[in-house]
């Protein structure tokens, strides 16, 4: 049953002085509870963790789209694309502008890993897609677990990490529930890449909610 009430994620805000950036990890929710004064209207640019089953999000929402569980009550579908296997680079050259966007959210660079690239080749790719889609917050996604090249995952996600806190935009967290470690926590994971089905996708989904609402009421 989808939640009646607005519920914010429990937020651990890093701020630096003049620089707003805000770290979000939605490892719990608190009591207080914001309603958005209109519907949040939210575009998705990601690779195979928001592509859904077809590999490919033009193909519609469905139950491998963490997505499907964001959304309602306070949170839109405005459109973006993802594609399976794709690049930060893929996608911005891939990706289109949306209209009335007010949280643009990317979750990109697990694929950039896998085949070798740092963030130093990438990081174009991020403020083209930012440029493209004209969002009025940025939310970009920590990458998951990555078994199969995990030193290079976490320098990657170091480094994205520090560049969008230098860009302003927003940081955040929605894996917390699918780590051990560095690590996949037991049963989350089969691939060692992606999250397990469904039922984990529905976790990530109810974790970008928190995130997407707490970064989109917010006057920060």
């Amino acid at each position: 049953m989808r939640r009646s009430r607005y519920l914010m994620a429990a937020v651990a805000l890093a701020v630096a002085v003049a620089v707003p950036v805000v770290t979000v990890e939605p490892n719990a929710l608190r009591a207080a509870e914001v309603a958005p004064e209109h519907d949040l209207r939210v575009a998705v640019v990601g690779d195979s963790l928001s592509a859904g089953r077809s590999g490919f999000l033009g193909n519609g929402l469905d139950d491998e789209s963490w997505m499907t569980y964001a959304q309602g009550d306070g949170i839109e579908y405005a459109g973006g694309w993802a594609r399976a296997g794709a690049t930060p680079d893929a996608m911005a050259a891939a990706v289109r502008p949306v209209g009335d966007v007010d949280v643009l959210v990317i979750l990109a660079g697990t694929n950039a890993v896998r085949v070798g690239k740092s963030l130093d080749e990438e990081r174009s790719a991020y403020e083209r897609i930012v440029e493209t889609v004209g969002a009025r917050k940025v939310i970009v996604a920590d990458l998951p677990p990555y078994r199969w090249r995990p030193d290079a995952a976490a320098t990657y996600r170091t480094a994205l990490q520090q560049f969008v806190t230098d860009e302003g935009w927003t940081w955040a967290d929605p894996w917390t529930f699918a780590r051990s470690g560095s690590q996949w926590a037991d049963g989350v994971s089969t691939d060692g890449t992606h999250p397990a089905g469904a039922a984990e996708y529905r976790q990530l989904g109810e974790a970008f909610r928190s995130i997407i609402l707490a970064v989109g009421t917010s006057t920060a």
